[in-house]
């Protein structure tokens, strides 16, 4: 072995300079903590944070997010009953016609979904059978009474 005292050399050095370190001296105490006197005085500080006030209302007058400044007309909640069956289309397809609660006439065959929900069940000579889920209930033209679903 040509190396052989080399390596004797440089493990020598190795383990003297193992024996030679100490242990590293960490400080792994607590930062000390302010003095009473400046955190008041930092709490006063965040304290006083000034914000700007609005000096008129017209800020929230006028909606940001629209082109024109004005906020949309807010929607109404339809009636319990939003139609009454005003008709029925007897022939080859059976139809009938209904009027809304804002006064516009629609027919709707069996089958059709109706703005709240029903669906046109059945359609008889003077009637109207609506069923969503397991509610049903039936409208009849020229009914005097009020109709509650079942």
């Amino acid at each position: 072995m040509k190396y052989k005292m080399e390596i004797l050399i440089l493990l020598a050095f190795c383990l003297l300079g193992f024996l030679l370190s100490e242990k590293p001296r960490l400080d792994l105490e607590l930062p000390l903590k302010k003095p009473p006197l400046l955190e008041r005085q930092i709490k006063t500080e965040e304290m006083e944070i000034k914000r700007h006030i609005p000096q008129s209302d017209s800020i929230m007058e006028r909606n940001l997010f629209s082109v024109d400044g004005k906020y949309g007309d807010k929607v109404e909640r339809p009636p319990e009953n939003p139609y009454r069956l005003v008709g029925v289309i007897v022939g080859e397809k059976k139809m009938a016609i209904f009027r809304d609660y804002t006064g516009t006439l629609f027919t709707a065959k069996e089958k059709d979904r109706m703005m709240d929900g029903y669906t046109v069940e059945k359609i008889e000579e003077n009637s109207v059978i609506l069923k969503r889920g397991k509610w049903e209930k039936e409208l009849r033209i020229l009914s005097s009474k009020k109709q509650e679903a079942k």
